[in-house]
């Protein structure tokens, strides 16, 4: 077992259900070096709904859900767990779909209102795509989310006043900010008379225009970021001592150390053809 990411039984695959690992073990069988971070995963927020094997190529950016920068995100305890708005999708989507994992239930409701939801890509959000739940109010949202597995609906009613409550203040102070979701706008919960012990530091707006739309997510798993260690000059496979494995070379998902923590979009493709081309080129010049 490589793996040590807890809660797995929450897991919902993204990857291709076939990946079981069957490179490792023929890799270990031979003295291969396993390194990198095994704790942490390639993962996105994913529709709660969706089958747990679900790894299709082409249902990939449909049960995907990125829009949450636009919104919050809470746990079934009606709690944020995440600065939505910390920055871009693309820097924040595989740590926070990290993070879904480890809350209660291994799921999250991202919220809505209004003022966004024409602006949640339709491939993702559009109509017999994925469940969504509307509310003329919050109060009726909380009804509406507690078969779902909302589980305190007063404490989420709480954190949508004290988001609010701390988006007003901020406009308060900074009236000449606009909301832009193409840049870091800097529309905060952050003010000198309220700060949230957990911030939304970019694109915050109020809660407040009906409808709400709420959608329940998960952790969709790609890979994990453990891996093998390499030779970074042929892509050739080490052993434990450092020496390589003659003819044995590695590229993708594979290959361990590359990945801490998080994961920035599009950099594993890049890893990919980089080692690609290097493990190719090693390979030939043994032909």
């Amino acid at each position: 077992m490589f793996c040590t990411i807890t809660d797995a039984t929450h897991w919902q695959v993204r990857g291709t259900p076939y990946n079981t690992g069957d490179g490792f073990a023929l890799a270990k069988a031979v003295g291969a070096k396993f390194t990198g971070d095994w704790a942490g995963c390639h993962s996105t927020a994913w529709d709660a709904n969706a089958a747990a094997n679900a790894g299709e190529r082409n249902l990939t950016n449909q049960y995907t859900k990125s829009g949450y920068p636009l919104g919050i995100m809470v746990n079934a305890n009606g709690v944020r767990f995440v600065d939505e708005g910390e920055d871009y999708r693309n820097y924040t989507y595989a740590k926070f779909g990290r993070a879904i994992l480890n809350q209660p239930g291994g799921f999250a409701f991202q919220i809505w209102d209004s003022q966004v939801i024409a602006s949640l890509r339709k491939e993702e959000y559009g109509e017999d795509v994925v469940e969504k739940i509307f509310a003329s109010t919050v109060q009726e949202l909380a009804e509406k989310l507690a078969p779902k597995g909302m589980t305190d609906k007063e404490c989420f009613l709480m954190t949508l006043k004290e988001f609010n409550e701390a988006v007003y203040n901020h406009r308060d102070e900074h009236p000449y900010l606009q909301w832009d979701p193409a840049v870091k706008d800097g529309l905060s919960t952050q003010s000198k008379t309220k700060q949230l012990t957990l911030p939304k530091s970019n694109w915050a707006l109020p809660l407040n225009v009906p409808p709400f739309m709420a959608v329940k997510v998960a952790c969709g798993v790609t890979f994990t970021f453990g891996g093998l260690a390499i030779d970074p000059q042929s892509a050739a496979v080490l052993r434990e001592g450092g020496r390589m494995i003659p003819g044995l070379f590695c590229t993708g998902e594979m290959v361990g150390g590359l990945f801490f923590n998080n994961y920035p979009g599009g950099s594993g493709l890049t890893a990919g053809a980089v080692f690609g081309i290097k493990a190719g080129q090693s390979a030939a010049r043994m032909m």
